[in-house]
């Protein structure tokens, strides 16, 4: 029995997730799009000068446009990003505490500006302020929380195996679902994520060798070839 992918990653990454997978695949998957998030941006101006920082590929998409500026960034995604965007890169090896240790090691002179969403695990800006280095966090989009779509309920309630790909802690709320009797798997992004999904009971966690889309579409194909072939975990 092919699993059904629900995708809680917003539009357009989620679509482009379930493409770049899809593609990976023998056949074509059953996807829900549970989007965990609508992403509203705030309109704060961004000052002009020094660098910035980028923790997340959504916080580019409401950036200005770079210009030349430096921009210090989590990963090579969020850089890829940012590069798009006009901005040149310096790129950490994929989550905060990697791309503080990077910005230390270089100690750049001026301000700093870390644009990022309302909810963000960490503070990038104080324990940069602590180290010594003027920093500041400008808040440039909210995310405010989505209820599951129907097709997810109704889906919880059969027996068709559910793959969830799940990218952030707060993204594993879509899965609060009371009355699910379907087996639900799960490929968590990191650590973190697989701690924020254990409260949903799933049947199964698996977490990505590496925190980024790479990493998550291959774990993703693996465990839902693996459902597929057998109808269990």
């Amino acid at each position: 029995m092919a699993p059904i992918l629900i995708i809680s990653r917003p539009a357009p990454k989620g679509a482009s997730f379930v493409a770049q997978l899809t593609a990976m695949l023998d056949r074509q998957p059953g996807v829900i799009m549970a989007p965990a998030f609508d992403i509203v941006p705030t309109g704060a101006p961004v000052p002009e000068n020094g660098a910035v920082i980028f923790t997340s590929a959504n916080a580019v998409g409401f950036a200005p446009h770079g210009m030349g500026r430096t921009a210090w960034c989590v990963g090579q995604a969020t850089a890829h990003e940012a590069q798009a965007q006009g901005y040149r890169t310096q790129v950490a090896e994929g989550d905060a505490a990697a791309l503080i240790a990077l910005i230390l090691s270089q100690r750049p002179t001026g301000p700093l500006w870390h644009l990022a969403g309302a909810h963000r695990r960490g503070d990038v800006g104080e324990t940069l302020r602590e180290a010594g280095l003027t920093c500041e966090t400008v808040v440039l989009y909210r995310q405010v929380p989505l209820p599951p779509p129907d097709r997810l309920l109704h889906a919880a309630a059969g027996n068709v195996p559910l793959i969830a790909p799940v990218f952030s802690p707060r993204s594993a709320d879509i899965l609060a679902l009371p009355d699910r009797i379907a087996p639900l798997f799960v490929v968590a992004m990191s650590d973190a994520v697989a701690a924020a999904v254990s409260v949903h009971r799933p049947d199964r966690v698996v977490v990505a060798a590496a925190p980024d889309t790479p990493h998550m579409l291959g774990a993703t194909r693996a465990l839902w070839s693996e459902i597929a072939a057998t109808g269990n975990a």
